[in-house]
């Protein structure tokens, strides 16, 4: 708490920006300027844990603050496609103090190893439908269960991956109502409602180049425990499932668009809002039966009950979920008239992150 000198009192808070470490030297464009000794593998390994990552991160600050640090912030990728976040927190702390923090926090990976690979694409495990296992081809033998692989780590052994941010980091303090603040809340919500991938486009043959080197390191790098890339190393996943195959994952960290981060975008705490799912969800409803001008329908005039095949307005499931498409259909064409009439002269809405 701080005091001004016309006697009130006042806290800042804070509008803070956190990157992932260096992975070699880098051009304007974010592409690496030797890309032969940029270490891809670290990169692909530290977008997949960034969000692991930055929770260890919160927990920490909170422990070091002595109270529920408050926060909302959203994740995008740098030109060089790392992630980083920028986060509005409430309060204010010492640039010193988020040093020692940043300092401290890591997150290690105790998986275990993928320097040897065991099966390629010409000779992939199979898998026995009586049992459910996943078999070496030439011999039968059944592959190391995710379980067992993890009891095979030894106490000398070293994590297989340990996660930290860069050493920089940009923190700036925010007051509330002045101009910076306006600024971080536009900068906080202009990605609100865009993927990762909308967040930077390559627009260059190097800037694609990079793009793609990025995406081949993440093919095969197993980006949790029920990953079908662990068979490529002679482990059988955790949970195996018919159709595994290495370099095949469905998880949003293998995809190209996503840069190797799988986590949420948007990041906020429990407590920002003071308020309950239970709030939110009548503070929406509020705003819908406000933009529509719907009258708030009384729910003692009302009672439901299931619909039983008997019922003669009983509909197909076919039949009823065309009827439920329709009717989302029709609601969406109501919301977008509403938002159309309420908006600014001549019908054009502010774009995402800017001022209505």
């Amino acid at each position: 708490m701080y005091t001004a000198p016309d006697g009130r009192h006042y806290r800042p808070s804070m509008f803070l920006t956190l990157t992932s470490d260096s992975y070699g030297k880098v051009t304007d464009d974010g592409t690496p300027a030797d890309p032969a000794a940029y270490d891809y593998i670290r990169a692909a390994r530290d977008a997949i844990h960034f969000a692991a990552l930055f929770d260890r991160f919160i927990q920490n600050l909170r422990r070091v603050l002595g109270y529920e640090a408050q926060y909302y912030g959203g994740v995008e990728p740098q030109k060089r496609l790392a992630p980083h976040v920028h986060l509005a927190v409430r309060g204010s702390v010492p640039r010193a103090l988020l040093r020692q923090v940043l300092a401290a926090t890591y997150h290690q990976v105790w998986w275990p190893s993928t320097d040897t690979v065991v099966f390629d694409r010409n000779h992939l495990p199979v898998r026995d439908e009586s049992s459910g296992n996943y078999l070496d081809p030439a011999t039968g033998e059944v592959l190391q269960t995710w379980d067992d692989a993890l009891d095979a780590i030894g106490p000398a052994d070293r994590p297989r991956h340990v996660a930290r941010f860069g050493p920089k980091f940009d923190a700036q303090g925010v007051l509330a109502g002045s101009k910076d603040a306006e600024k971080c809340i536009g900068y906080l919500t202009k990605y609100l409602t865009k993927q990762v991938a909308d967040c930077h486009v390559p627009e260059t043959e190097a800037q694609r180049a990079h793009a793609d080197r990025l995406a081949e390191a993440l093919r095969y790098e197993p980006c949790s425990p029920t990953c079908p890339n662990w068979l490529r190393y002679g482990i059988q996943p955790k949970n195996p499932r018919p159709g595994l195959t290495p370099g095949g994952c469905r998880g949003k960290a293998h995809r190209p668009e996503h840069c190797g981060y799988a986590g949420r975008r948007v990041l906020v705490s429990r407590k920002w809002s003071g308020k309950t799912l239970a709030d939110h969800r009548a503070d929406r409803k509020a705003w819908l039966v406000e933009t529509l001008g719907l009258e708030v329908p009384d729910p003692s005039r009302h009672s439901w009950a299931q619909v039983a095949p008997a019922d003669p307005d009983y509909l197909p499931p076919e039949q009823r979920l065309l009827h439920v498409v329709a009717e989302r259909a029709r609601w969406k064409a109501a919301l977008d008239e509403a938002r159309r009439k309420s908006g600014p002269p001549g019908g054009q809405l502010p774009a995402t992150g800017e001022a209505a």
